[in-house]
């Protein structure tokens, strides 16, 4: 089967290792280059987890962590940090009970520690008397830039030919095939196309009114004082405020401080017109932050970037057919948690357009759903 993926960062540079490791005759097209930093999917670290109020998700990372271990492995490389995660928050806030809950159900093991326990086990966290943390050793951080890097290389590796610096223009179904044309005059013939095109989606299909929000997200590195051991990945897990969102990661390697960002979302954007740097009120507000929650965590700026996130109403992602064309399949909404599941998306709409036996139950990712 010949098949296309338009938009080649995490779900779709999966979507293509798959396909190709299955045979297809495959092709990815990306708009820019591959592993660039205007979407979603660049940078060192996203967190990956089974702490999620929501049971279904829960579920749903028990299926992506085997296949994390299996795209490192066949790289050969790190990709994933094994460092512990902890969800902080009042013991009877809804996000952590449910979260517990959650755990409880999937047989997963976590620990409620009190803020004496969290300052002992890592000393750079300061908890409040009435907070507690939710402490799941699975949880870590994935290098998000490498694996989206890995993915292709083990794609072409296998076949798949990569088509980069062409955007997109139009899909459209012919006869009994569907037509892929760039802006960079291709215009190629295939049986199936995957679209993973992240916050440019919405463009490609203006007149199925995705309900889709393009939102601008900042996040900022901060200086650590000495000694600087207590973040490192062994002495600091990645971490979640159930009450504020804000969230963050130990030292990755490639900058001496850590990383912050807050999970409200930013100012609407089109993703072709956004101001790339943080704003300096944004850095001194993670700056007051990280004062209250560690020690040692200076309002010393390092570093800053922008990430994009592409929303649903309700955060739930979309994977469903394109309504009126058929053999072609969407993937989006990812709503600014969805790294963490781009491997298993990539391998849902892989077994989905060239398979009839895909056993997983998509109604709550319908694109039916948002629409009368």
């Amino acid at each position: 089967m010949r098949v296309a993926v338009v938009g080649i960062g995490g779900a779709g540079s999966a979507a293509l290792r798959f396909l190709a490791q299955a045979g297809h005759e495959t092709v990815g097209f990306e708009q820019f280059t591959v592993g660039h930093d205007r979407g979603s999917s660049h940078g060192d670290s996203r967190i990956i987890r089974y702490t999620y109020p929501d049971p279904l998700y829960t579920r749903l990372m028990a299926d992506a962590y085997p296949l994390w271990d299996a795209l490192e492995r066949e790289a050969g490389e790190e990709l994933f940090v094994r460092c512990g995660g902890l969800f902080i928050g009042p013991p009877d806030h809804p996000d952590m009970a449910e979260t517990a809950r959650s755990l409880t159900e999937n047989g997963l093991p976590y620990e409620m520690l009190s803020p004496d326990e969290v300052r002992e086990r890592y000393p750079a966290f300061r908890l409040q008397p009435y907070e507690r943390g939710l402490f799941q050793q699975s949880s870590g951080f994935l290098r998000a830039g490498r694996c989206v890097l890995a993915n292709v290389r083990i794609a072409r590796e296998r076949g798949a030919i990569l088509c980069e610096n062409a955007p997109v223009r139009e899909i459209r179904r012919q006869r009994d095939r569907v037509i892929v044309t760039t802006e960079t005059g291709i215009k190629e013939a295939f049986d199936r196309v995957i679209v993973t095109a992240g916050a440019w989606i919405g463009d490609l299909f203006q007149p199925l009114r995705l309900p889709l929000t393009v939102t601008r997200q900042q996040v900022v590195y901060l200086a650590v004082e000495e000694p600087t051991s207590v973040f490192e990945p062994t002495q600091f897990p990645v971490w979640v405020d159930v009450d504020t969102w804000w969230y963050g990661f130990p030292l990755e390697g490639r900058y001496p401080g850590v990383k912050l960002a807050c999970h409200q979302l930013g100012e609407a954007v089109h993703p072709d017109r956004v101001h790339r740097e943080a704003d300096r009120s944004y850095a001194e507000e993670a700056a007051r932050y990280a004062h209250t929650r560690f020690r040692g965590v200076t309002d010393r700026l390092l570093h800053s970037l922008i990430c994009l996130y592409t929303n649903t109403p309700d955060e739930d992602f979309i994977v469903d057919r394109a309504p009126g064309m058929e053999g072609v399949w969407l993937v989006s909404g990812c709503s600014g948690h969805g790294f963490k599941f781009t491997v298993l998306l990539g391998k849902i709409a892989a077994d989905l357009a060239t398979r009839e036996d895909c056993s997983y139950d998509l109604q709550r990712f319908s694109i039916a759903r948002f629409h009368v």
